[in-house]
């Protein structure tokens, strides 16, 4: 059976790969299994005597994510772990002569993308090489190589931007590095191999194998493949290995042939195996038919449930079609695949109607028998009869999505959220029976969740023109924290507003008065706060969630956090409100209004609004109104589930990238070349790596696949006590301690406590009762120990004393902290305290408090230097950019105290910025506005290059984000220009290897000589 081969390396006439997530061994034309479930095993190494096998062991789960090295005999046996640095970026790469494992690693950096290289023995002892950033190292006669940044990129192909993989070469034993290699295009997998530097590179267009010789010139190319890229070679310094497209091959040097390796292997596709799935951690949509029935999607799969007893049933195909939409209106369902087709049931799971009313990707799906309300990804809001199958095209946003749909009780009146103009989304009313639009509310404020009152006479809707600013008093402007209102537009002219006088319904109301309709709008009397959505219920009430404000950063970007909120309910009748329900992330109301259905941590709850059932109650049953969800059996078999996952993936981004043309690009030929190697597919790891390979045929940055699991054990989290440690031959001595400012949380290392004496120096001993040794370092005995109480014994001048601390849970922001503070205390040494310093690590929350801490600690500094390096991108870089622009141009002076700046809280004139090829997407355009508008020079090296942003709307039914370049930033001056190239700064200033290794940061020094020039001036 042939699998999807990945990571080869060689030696002699052995070859180890990976497939299945394992690693196997192919010798004499038979391959042996060497590990079994040990997590995803990627990036296998050959030791130089052949006798060990160095991989990594990846754990990514929902419940974190960590990768770590292990060793194995070259002829099987035990895996041994050799480091317990806890991150997800660690990888082996390869071997030191005197027989260490080589592993790069952000361990102890500031940043993620900074990764060293480590030299690890097999016993576990660990030393740090002081090259600075680098992911690759290579030993010759003479020579050692290091690579930067030769990252596999399979989803971002033809990349030309900053952080492009180099290489360089020292010919003195790896004192000194000189740049050796830079095409335009990226270099992976450097080797030695008779007297040559091979590598792979995609600057021709296509990933193949390269080599020079070792001046750099004589570039030669091996390979020519054209429908797969060349990726992951190794060498034993004979003969190259390498994958393309799921197989294995073998170019020999000598012989200038390349040569496929027939594998066969007795695979067991145990991740085949069918399984069923939670059906509430996987749930997508749901709805209340009435307070008998709800309808809910989960796992891609749709099921009509009977919500106290009967049998749930069903609807449609059990696997392989995608449910991503549904809708009832209390008789009959309507559930929407993920390519754009409807089907209806009635509630008992019969079949009524399969429609493919061909207007694209569902968005927003309303029934009302017999009319079908359908928004798409284009903008457009569709009304389908669903017995003829005829439809209209009801209304068009050119400016994003409609996606709040409702139907009043009448069937013939429909309303709607549509973006309006760039800032602004108003509601909108479609009369079906007339084919016209009429507008509910000026489209000059943002209007949301459109609802109706059951009994039709009211219309609910949300909006953010509660516009009651707060001081924010840390960057000194008015913000609007709470924004937002419930609303009421009454529908019938003759009728008193129920705020006024509420009047008891009289069966259904069948019109609705469009003539001058927006002069009927009324706020409901509560607070401003934050509204989330809102539903019209029986008798006169109206529901809604509201959260509270909260900081930005447990939901941002990838975070998988719910946010959640309190249920509210308005009683027209009474005009009071009062709180039904917390902890609720979504809420949905029966057609008739009588029944609730609140989403709540792990659990449905139906709630009868005349008589509620036990809130307090968590037990299923009618008393608390909690849900059995058990009886829904999600079924999944995976390979049909990927088939789908790869469909969708592709169709997404057909419909979805930023230009109409896909780069030029046959996307549908791209199909059907990476489709057949789905065969071969036998893991989701695998799936990954085929999914990224596709996408990555655009040529686009940002196309990424975010897995939250790969179905591997949970991995144990280690804990950190702030501080480097170092193997001196007879302990573990304490390197450095890290501190941040002091007069904030979160930047001391546990060691600086009070009443805790350990200095830099000072041996450690033991960590919760855990000696430490060669074979025992530090991260060893701190394993399953985050934000653990435990003891350490230290010893200093041969006295041992013992101490109780707390551990980190996360030492990445303590670690961030100490480099940016060693910075601002040597620009100001530097400047005899003249020149302040803020780094900005992201375009994100983070990255935006970074910026006002700096600012308010230094904002009567004249100059300043700004520092972008490592910039992670994010959405903030138009708002920190007002305070760069603006530039300090006068003072307020009183008599006794010092001027204070005007305007307040903006960076002064006198700016240089620091950048490097690691600070990209919004950190890319960040140093582009710098350089436009011309605010001082630009230090340091070429930008990422990538400006083609992202939404996280997207994902795929396992819950794995997807996303598709959509959103192309377009200077005036420059076009798409940025992107796939990045920004280039005014002084280019490397760092070289040995600078880092001597403790030198010729970047920053450059900023500090050019800003205090200006200062001259």
């Amino acid at each position: 059976m042939r699998g999807y081969y990945m990571f080869p390396d060689i030696y002699g006439d052995d070859i180890i790969f990976v497939t299945e997530d394992d690693l196997w061994k192919f010798s004499g034309g038979v391959g042996v299994r060497l590990t079994s479930d040990f997590g995803v095993v990627v990036r296998p190494k050959f030791s130089p005597d052949g006798r060990w096998i160095a991989f990594t062991r990846l754990q990514q789960t929902d419940q974190g994510t960590t990768a770590d090295v292990y060793v194995i005999p070259a002829g099987g046996g035990e895996p041994r772990r050799i480091t317990y640095f806890g991150t997800p970026f660690t990888r082996a790469v390869g071997w030191t002569p005197d027989g260490r494992v080589l592993v790069y690693s952000d361990f102890k950096t500031p940043f993620p993308q900074w990764r060293e290289l480590y030299a690890v023995s097999l016993s576990g002892v660990y030393e740090r090489l002081n090259l600075g950033p680098a992911t690759a190292l290579v030993y010759g006669d003479g020579v050692v190589i290091l690579g930067r940044n030769n990252y596999d990129l399979p989803y971002w192909k033809r990349y030309r931007g900053g952080t492009r993989g180099v290489l360089w070469i020292s010919r003195d034993g790896g004192r000194t590095f000189q740049k050796f290699l830079d095409l335009p295009g990226n270099i992976t997998s450097p080797m030695l191999a008779g007297g040559r530097v091979y590598f792979i590179s995609d600057h021709e267009g296509v990933g193949n194998l390269y080599s020079v010789d070792l001046s750099g010139g004589d570039l030669r190319r091996h390979t020519d493949f054209r429908d797969f890229y060349v990726r992951n070679a190794s060498t034993d310094g004979r003969r190259i290995v390498f994958q393309a497209g799921g197989d294995i091959y073998i170019y020999d040097p000598a012989a200038g042939r390349v040569s496929l390796v027939d594998i066969d292997l007795p695979l067991s596709r145990k991740a085949k195996m069918a399984k069923f799935v939670d059906p509430v951690k996987h749930l997508e949509h749901f709805s209340p038919a009435s307070g008998a029935n709800l309808v809910v999607v989960s796992r891609g799969q749709a099921f009509s449930v009977p919500a106290w007893e009967g049998a749930v049933v069903q609807l449609g195909v059990r696997g392989g079609v995608r449910y991503k939409h549904i809708s009832t209106d209390g008789e009959k369902i309507a559930v929407a695949t993920y390519d754009g087709a409807v089907e209806i049931y009635t509630l008992d799971g019969a079949l009524v109607k399969r429609l493919d009313p061909g207007v694209g990707l569902v968005e927003a799906l309303a029934l009302k028998w017999p009319r079908l309300a359908v928004a798409n990804h284009r903008g457009e809001l569709w009304v389908v009869d669903a017995e003829s199958g005829s439809s209209a095209l009801a209304d068009r946003s050119e400016y994003g999505l409609i996606t709040d749909l409702a139907w009043h009780p009448s069937g013939r009146w429909l309303a709607y959220a549509k973006p309006a103009s760039v800032y602004t989304q108003n509601i909108r009313l479609y009369d079906a029976a007339a084919g016209r639009t009429y507008d509910v509310t000026a489209p000059t404020a943002y209007d949301y969740s459109p609802s109706f009152d059951p009994e039709g006479r009211y219309l609910y809707f949300l909006s953010r023109r509660a516009l009651n600013p707060a001081l924010d008093p840390v960057q000194f402007v008015y913000s609007f924290a709470k924004y937002s209102k419930p609303y009421l537009v009454v529908l019938s002219r003759g009728d008193t507003s129920p705020f006024i006088l509420y009047k008891k319904a009289e069966g259904k109301a069948e019109e609705v008065d469009v003539e001058n309709i927006q002069w009927r709008v009324e706020p409901f009397p509560v607070e401003e706060g934050l509204y989330a959505s809102i539903v019209g219920l029986k008798g006169g009430k109206a529901a809604w969630l509201k959260y509270d404000v909260e900081g930005a950063l447990r939901y941002y970007l990838w975070s998988a956090q719910e946010r959640r909120g309190a249920v509210e309910v308005y009683d027209l009748e009474t005009k009071s409100k009062e709180q039904l329900l917390a902890g609720v992330s979504a809420i949905r109301a029966s057609p008739d209004g009588r029944f609730l259905l609140a989403k709540e941590e792990g659990r449905l709850r139906l709630i009868d609004i005349e008589k509620r059932p036990d809130l307090q109650s968590r037990d299923p049953g009618r008393k608390s109104g909690v849900l059995d969800m058990t009886r829904v059996k999600v079924y999944v078999e995976p390979e049909k589930e990927w088939r789908q996952m790869f469909r969708e993936a592709w169709l997404l981004m057909k419909e979805n990238f930023w230009r109409g043309d896909l780069n030029g690009v046959d996307w549908d030929a791209v199909y059907r070349r990476y489709e057949p190697l789905l065969n071969r597919v036998g893991t989701r790891y695998e799936l990954s790596d085929v999914i990224n390979e596709m996408k990555g045929e655009l040529g686009t940055s940002h196309a990424y696949e975010i897995v939250p699991d790969f179905e591997v054990d949970k991995p144990y989290l280690v804990g950190g006590l702030g501080a480097e440690f170092r193997w001196d031959g007879r302990c573990w001595r304490v390197a450095k301690i890290f501190a941040g400012d002091p007069a904030y949380e979160n930047e001391r290392s546990p060691l600086l406590a009070p009443g805790i004496d350990v200095k830099e120096g000072d041996c450690l001993l033991s960590i919760a009762g855990v000696k430490l040794g060669a074979e025992t370092p530090p991260e060893y005995a701190l394993l399953n120990r985050p934000g653990d109480v435990v003891q350490i014994e230290v010893e200093r001048n041969g006295e041992v004393k013992t101490y109780t601390v707390k551990t980190v849970r996360d030492e990445k922001y303590l670690i961030y902290r100490h480099w940016v503070e060693a910075n601002r205390r040597y620009v100001h040494e530097k400047t005899g305290g003249a020149v302040g310093y803020v780094h900005i690590p992201d375009m994100g929350p983070v990255g935006y408090a970074e910026f006002f801490k700096s600012l308010n600690a230094e904002g009567d500094k004249e100059a300043f230097v700004v520092d972008i390096r490592y910039n992670r991108g994010g959405h903030t870089s138009g708002m920190l950019i007002l305070r760069a622009v603006t530039g300090v141009f006068a003072k307020f002076v009183t008599r006794h105290f010092k001027p204070y700046p005007y305007p307040e809280y903006v960076l002064p004139r006198r700016l240089v910025l620091v950048t490097n090829e690691h600070a990209g997407s919004d950190g890319d355009i960040f140093t582009y506005d710098f350089k436009r508008l011309k605010l001082g020079p630009v230090v340091g090296k070429r930008t990422w290059g990538g400006t083609v942003g992202i939404d996280t709307r997207y994902k795929l039914v396992d819950g794995t984000i997807i996303t598709q370049p959509k959103y192309a930033f377009w200077a005036d001056d420059l076009g798409p220009g940025i992107e796939g190239r990045g920004v280039e700064p005014d002084v280019e200033v490397e760092i070289a290897p040995q600078d880092y290794r001597e403790g030198r940061d010729p970047q920053l020094d450059k900023a500090i000589e050019m800003v205090k020039n200006s200062m001259k001036e």
